[in-house]
C-alpha cells in the first residue's frame, strides 16, 4: 500500500517536471525566435486619443522631470492629456508641475493620503466621461520614459486592448538586493515575458506602467492597484472577460534602484486565487486556464531536488518512467535554460546574483506557510474576523407578486459571494468572484432562469455604476430625476442591491423609451 503511494506520488511528481519541461522551452523558444513587425506607415497610422494619468505622493524629485518628457513627446500634442494626481503632498511639486505646465493637475488635501487606488479609481469616475477617448495609460510618477513612449503605445493599442509596459533599473548605489531584483526583473522581461508575449498568453499587470483601453474600462468598469495581490486579481479579472494584460516591450520606461520597489503577490494569495478560480470559465476560457496553471511555476531549487529525487528512486528501482527518462528531462530543462541565459543578456556577475535569487524566494514562501500555519491553528476561533458577512432584504417578483427575501453578501479571502435565502430556501452562487457587482449578478441571472427577478438598482434602468476599483462595484448612480427633468443634475448615489418605487427592468433603455414604458405599465 506504501509502495503503491510512493509510486503515485513520484508519478505526479515525474509528470509535473514533465509538462513544466515542455512549457518553459516553448517559451524559450519563442523569446529567441524573432518575429517580423509590421509597422504603419505615417500616413496610414491612426493616433489614438490617449490620457495619462500619473499619481504622486512626495515625487517632487522625479514628478518635474517626467512631466518635462511628456511635454516633449513625438506625439500630436491634440492627441493626448496629461493628468497629475497629488495626494496631500507637502512637498513643492505642485508649484514647479504648474511651472512647467502641460498637465491638469488634482489636487487631494485631504487629513492623511488617499491612496493609489482609492485615488486613481476617484479620478477615473471623473475622466470616463470624455468624449473620444482611446486608452488610458497608468505611470508611476518616479518613471523616466523616452520621447517616442506615447508613438510606441499608440503602436501597441492598434491590436492589444490592455498592455504592460517594460521597466529597466539602473543601479545607482545600490545594495545586494537591489541588484538581485534588477537582474531578476532583466531576465524575466527579455525571457519570460517576451515569450509568452509572443505566445499570445497573459502576464500579470504592472501599475506602475499599465496602458488599458477605454473599451476595457467600460466594461469591467473598475481598476483595483492597492497591492501585488490585488494586481494579480485583477489580472484574472481581465483575462476571465477575453482581455488578457498583454507584455510589450517596446513600451518601456525607466527607473533607478532607489525609487524601484518590489511587488511580489503572496504564495499564500497565488493559491487561494487558484482554488477561487478553479471552475471560473475554465473550459471557455483557454487563455485564462493557462494563466491560473502558470502559478504553479516551481522554484528552481526545488525542480533540482526532485530531479535529482526521481533519477535516484528510477536508477534503484522499478519506475514506469525509467532513468534515460529522468536524464531526458533534465538535459532539456539544461538546455532551455542555457538558452534563456543567452537571450538575457546576462553576464558572469549578474548571473551570481540571477543565481541566488531562488534562495529568497524559497525562503520567503517558507515563512509565508510557517505564519499559515500559525494562523491556522486558530482559525476556528477568528474564522468570524477573516469572513465578512452582509445580509440586506431584496424583493423578487414572478411578474404577479412580489416576494420580499433576503441576500447575503460574503467576503472570504479578498473573494466575494452571494446567498439569496426566501424562507427555508437558499441559492448560492455557483463560484467565487474578484468583485461583488459580478456575485449579485450571478444571482440575479440564476433566479431569471427561474422566471424570477430582483427589483434592485442593478437590474434597473435607472442605474448606471459608479468606479470604485476598491469597493468592488457596489455603488452606482440612480437617474431617474434626470430622465424625468433634462435640466436635472442630481444624480443620488445608490448600492446596486437597493430598490424603490421608480424601479424600471434594465432591457427598457435608450433604445426603447423608458416614458412610454411608464404609461403602459
Amino acid at each position: 500500500m506504501l509502495n503503491s503511494l510512493l509510486l503515485l506520488i513520484l508519478l505526479c511528481f515525474f509528470l509535473y517536471i514533465a509538462i513544466f519541461t515542455i512549457y518553459f522551452s516553448i517559451v524559450v523558444a519563442a523569446s529567441i525566435i524573432k518575429t517580423k513587425k509590421k509597422s504603419l506607415n505615417d500616413e496610414r497610422k491612426e493616433y489614438k486619443n490617449l490620457i495619462v494619468i500619473i499619481y504622486s505622493h512626495n515625487n517632487e524629485k522625479t514628478i518635474v522631470n517626467l512631466l518635462e518628457q511628456l511635454n516633449k513627446q513625438d506625439y500630436p500634442k491634440g492627441n493626448y492629456q496629461t493628468h497629475i494626481i497629488l495626494d496631500n503632498c507637502s512637498d513643492n511639486s505642485s508649484n514647479k508641475l504648474e511651472f512647467v505646465g502641460g498637465a491638469k493637475l488634482w489636487r487631494l488635501t485631504d487629513d492623511a493620503p488617499l491612496g493609489r487606488d482609492k485615488a486613481i479609481s476617484w479620478l477615473l469616475e471623473n475622466l470616463l466621461s470624455f468624449k473620444k477617448v482611446d486608452g488610458y495609460v497608468f505611470l508611476n510618477a518616479n518613471r523616466i520614459v523616452r520621447t517616442d513612449f506615447l508613438s510606441c503605445i499608440n503602436e501597441a493599442l492598434q491590436k492589444n486592448p490592455v498592455i504592460v509596459g517594460s521597466t529597466e533599473i539602473f543601479l545607482e548605489d545600490a545594495d545586494y538586493y537591489e541588484k538581485v531584483w534588477s537582474n531578476v526583473n532583466e531576465y524575466n522581461s527579455n525571457v519570460m515575458r517576451l515569450g509568452r508575449s509572443r505566445l499570445g498568453l497573459a502576464v500579470p499587470i504592472d501599475s506602475d506602467i499599465t496602458v488599458i483601453s477605454h473599451e476595457v474600462l467600460e466594461k469591467v468598469q473598475c481598476i483595483d492597484f492597492k497591492d501585488a495581490n490585488s494586481e494579480l486579481k485583477y489580472s484574472f479579472l481581465l483575462t476571465s472577460v477575453n482581455y488578457p494584460p498583454k507584455f510589450v516591450p517596446e513600451v518601456k520606461t525607466y527607473v533607478s534602484s532607489i525609487d524601484y520597489e518590489v511587488r511580489r503577490p503572496d504564495f499564500a494569495f497565488k493559491m487561494s486565487l487558484f482554488v477561487h478560480c478553479l471552475n471560473f470559465k475554465m473550459l471557455s476560457n483557454i487563455k485564462f486556464t493557462e494563466f491560473l496553471f502558470s502559478l504553479f511555476k516551481p522554484n528552481p531549487l526545488i525542480l533540482i531536488a526532485l530531479i535529482i529525487l526521481l533519477g535516484t528512486y528510477s536508477f534503484n528501482y522499478y519506475f514506469l518512467f525509467d532513468f534515460p527518462w529522468s536524464v531526458f528531462l533534465a538535459v532539456v530543462l539544461a538546455v532551455a535554460f542555457g538558452l534563456s541565459i543567452y537571450k538575457s543578456n546576462l553576464y558572469i556577475k549578474p548571473l551570481l546574483y540571477l543565481a541566488s535569487c531562488p534562495f529568497y524566494t524559497l525562503s520567503n514562501t517558507i515563512c509565508e506557510m510557517k505564519i499559515f500555519k500559525k494562523i491556522f491553528k486558530f482559525s476556528q476561533k477568528h474564522k468570524k474576523a477573516e469572513i465578512e458577512k452582509t445580509t440586506v432584504a431584496v424583493n423578487v417578483t414572478n411578474g404577479r407578486n412580489v416576494f420580499p427575501c433576503y441576500m447575503d453578501l460574503i467576503s472570504e479571502g479578498g473573494f466575494k459571494k452571494a446567498v439569496f435565502r426566501y424562507k427555508n430556501k437558499k441559492q448560492e452562487t455557483n463560484q467565487s468572484y474578484v468583485r461583488m457587482c459580478d456575485a449579485v449578478k450571478n444571482i440575479s441571472d440564476i433566479l431569471e432562469q427561474h422566471g424570477f427577478r430582483m427589483k434592485i438598482c442593478q437590474s434597473c434602468a435607472y442605474f448606471s455604476p459608479k468606479i470604485d476599483g476598491t469597493n468592488n462595484m457596489v455603488k452606482g448612480y440612480c437617474n431617474q430625476k434626470a430622465v424625468e427633468d433634462q435640466n436635472c443634475s442630481d444624480f443620488p448615489e445608490t448600492l446596486l442591491w437597493s430598490s424603490c418605487e421608480y424601479y424600471i427592468p434594465e432591457e427598457v433603455n435608450k433604445v426603447i423609451d423608458i416614458s412610454t414604458y411608464i404609461k403602459n405599465r
